[in-house]
């Protein structure tokens, strides 16, 4: 019975043993199961910076902190790297090529805003004498006149009685307002007032913002070479005079003047001449101004035409001839123009159908040199000068006075104008039996 006893007993332990063990395996895996569940269903966790605001309270913040990781294994073997690649956007942009265009270029002849033409223009204002042709000039690249004056309110004239011309400062207004961007003052009446009045209009022009040529401080000055540039064409300018002036009035190392020459072979002219052939390598269009001839005439002196073209030969593009204060021929030298003479602008004149004709020059240039040349004519009356359409206004009738004029003077130099004043070939007519028909 004893034996018996204790087998059951042993039975019984084994079974609670295995009952217990059971129950812990099905434990385990139920726990995992839940475990599992909650990966699966849980939702993405986000960080306390992304959370939106109003978030509910139970959201759980997780830590943005970079994770340490173990830093590679040293080598010595050489690392490979991707060369450098640069993009167009890091690359300097191509420079682009210089614009390079056409220029238009106004020339207006022998101004002189003094006397009269001073007085009317200070009683109805520093335009009046302009106001006509401020639009033409205005639009213009570059707006160029010949100024015969000192401008000043100080010195005493040199000249006799009536011939010396002094323009007052305030007078420079209208000259800004009209457009008007340099001067030349290689001329006879820039000294009239003695060597103070020509320093005064140094710094009078200067101090208006008007460029100027043909005179200077010293002889380089006077001699020198103003560059403008428009649309990527560099123009220059440079004057000289001959019409004879005391000693006193010349440019000279150490002494303010007018760039002044002499005779067609003279020292002084041959050395300009070298000049203009340095400054035809400074500029795209050289443009020289000559003041030298004879008063009131239309004839063009054998001294203009040798110096002018011996200015060609040098490298000058255009020459500009003043001092008739009348119009004369333009003759194309070597393929280049030479105007004689251009006439007054606004200037006192003693016959209306002398020296009261005129025009503005509008000449188009481009790198390459002269490419046309259209006329506006005007008429100077009542102190100012009257812009000219052919039939209109109370000097309608002078316009074509004026293109009759200048084709009776370049005709026989192969040139004419047409009725709206742009410069065409010469044909001349036929003669004999073919002009009948």
């Amino acid at each position: 019975m004893s034996f018996l006893k204790h087998k059951w007993l042993i039975a019984a332990f084994a079974a609670v043993f295995l009952i217990a063990v059971a129950a812990g395996i099905t434990l385990r895996f139920a726990v995992q199961g839940e475990n599992r569940e909650q990966e699966i269903s849980a939702p993405p966790q986000t960080s306390a910076e992304e959370l939106p605001e109003g978030a509910p309270a139970n959201t759980v913040a997780v830590s943005t902190a970079p994770t340490e990781t173990a830093p590679p294994p040293e080598t010595t073997a050489p690392v490979e790297t991707e060369p450098e690649v640069t993009t167009p956007a890091e690359t300097e942009p191509a420079p682009e090529p210089e614009e390079s265009g056409t220029v238009r270029i106004c020339i207006g002849g022998d101004t002189s805003i003094d006397g009269e033409f001073a007085d009317f223009a200070a009683q109805k204002g520093v335009d009046y004498p302009w106001e006509e042709i401020s639009g033409v000039m205005g639009e213009a690249d570059i707006a160029i006149v010949n100024l015969e004056t000192c401008v000043s309110d100080g010195g005493v004239s040199e000249k006799r009685e009536g011939y010396g011309f002094r323009t007052p400062p305030e007078m420079l207004e209208g000259f800004v307002n009209a457009g008007i961007d340099a001067v030349n003052l290689a001329n006879n009446h820039t000294r009239d007032f003695g060597y103070d009045a020509l320093l005064d209009t140094f710094e009078n022009l200067a101090g208006s913002g008007i460029e100027y040529f043909g005179a200077g401080n010293d002889l380089d000055e006077a001699q020198g070479l103003l560059v403008i540039e428009k649309n990527g064409v560099k123009i220059g300018f440079t004057g000289a005079n001959r019409v004879y002036l005391a000693n006193d009035c010349a440019a000279r190392e150490d002494h303010a003047g007018v760039n002044q020459i002499g005779g067609a072979d003279s020292a002084s002219t041959l050395a300009y001449i070298e000049k203009l052939r340095e400054y035809d390598s400074m500029c795209d269009v050289l443009i020289v101004f000559l003041h030298a001839g004879e008063e009131e005439v239309f004839e063009v002196s054998d001294y203009q035409k040798k110096v002018s073209r011996s200015f060609i030969d040098a490298g000058a593009d255009i020459v500009v001839g003043g001092h008739s204060h009348t119009l004369q021929p333009i003759e194309f030298y070597n393929g280049k123009p030479i105007f004689y003479s251009i006439g007054n602008l606004i200037f006192w004149h003693i016959d209306d159908d002398i020296d009261g004709l005129t025009a503005i020059f509008d000449i188009t240039v481009d790198k390459g040199g002269f490419v046309s040349l259209k006329l506006h004519p005007l008429f100077i009356k009542n102190y100012k000068v009257y812009y000219l359409k052919e039939g209109e206004g109370k000097f309608g009738s002078r316009y074509p006075q004026i293109i009759e004029l200048l084709n009776s003077l370049c005709n026989p130099y192969g040139l004419a104008f047409d009725g709206e004043g742009n410069m065409t070939e010469y044909v001349a007519p036929p003669e004999g039996p073919e002009a009948a028909e």
